[in-house]
């Protein structure tokens, strides 16, 4: 099951969002076959006033959980991106102390730093898109704590900036732990199936409507289970912000890395 969903959430976001609206105009057609049988015509033209009621009650809580998820993906996404920027920025500033106030390690740090931002963007970053597992521990990272675990500090200065770096390092470490654990979905899958048992309400009830014209009756219930899905579909795709096309950028890593190989100290 799990596979599958991750499957699915790596798929660009245009499939996605047809996917949805497949399953929306698919759920709209086997509904009203079966209302078909269940409910006949002219038991549905004596309620139609009633059902309206109905449609416009259950429509109202409907749409404000489905207002909630969605501020709350939008939300889930933000924060994301918000992660990945601090933790490009640690790694930025990392490099700044060394290279101002640790001659004897800057180096080894910007070395150690340019692995590490290579490879969040050429192996991390893939994986995380197509929803493969990544490894919290870092090797770059684990050179970098050896690297500043053996500086022996020259003067009160030098370790006051090893303090700094430390530090650093160590909330570069809490940031990509972050960033790795933040990629799950935070809707839980109950509130998932409330959402769809909601749209499946809806559609029921929009064939219990009375319409004279068959053909518009079809069409307009269609176009709103439809629109429901394309709804679920990009509530789906924000509160997976690592997965797909639609995701966070890798940028900030990549601003980072280019301002460190040019030893630039202003980042």
């Amino acid at each position: 099951m799990n596979f599958m969903l991750l499957h699915f959430i790596s798929m660009p976001s245009a499939m996605q969002i047809a996917a949805w609206a497949s399953f929306g105009c698919l759920l709209a057609m086997l509904t009203h076959l079966l209302m078909r049988r269940l409910a006949p015509e002219h038991i549905t033209e004596k309620q139609s006033d009633e059902v309206g009621v109905i449609i416009a009650v259950v429509g109202i809580f409907y749409g404000l959980i489905i207002a909630a998820l969605l501020v709350r993906a939008i939300a889930h996404f933000d924060a994301s991106m918000e992660i990945a920027e601090r933790e490009a920025s640690l790694a930025s500033t990392l490099y700044r102390l060394s290279a101002q106030g640790l001659p004897e390690a800057s180096h080894k740090v910007k070395t150690g730093l340019q692995s590490y931002l290579e490879n969040v963007i050429r192996h991390e970053w893939p994986r995380q898109q197509k929803g493969e597992e990544v490894l919290v521990s870092s090797p770059a990272l684990g050179h970098l704590s050896q690297t500043l675990s053996t500086i022996r500090p020259a003067s009160h200065r030098e370790a006051e900036y090893l303090t700094l770096a430390q530090n650093k390092l160590n909330e570069l470490y809490a940031s990509r732990h972050t960033r790795l654990f933040n990629q799950a979905m935070t809707i839980p899958w109950e509130i998932w199936t409330v959402s769809l048992i909601g749209e499946v309400l809806l559609v029921f009830f929009a064939w219990l409507m009375h319409v004279p014209s068959k053909g518009v009756h079809f069409f307009l219930t269609c176009a709103m289970a439809v629109s429901i899905s394309i709804v679920l579909a990009i509530i789906l795709i924000y509160d997976t912000p690592f997965y797909g096309d639609i995701s966070v950028s890798p940028e900030p890593y990549e601003k980072a890395l280019r301002a460190i190989r040019a030893g630039s100290l202003d980042l």
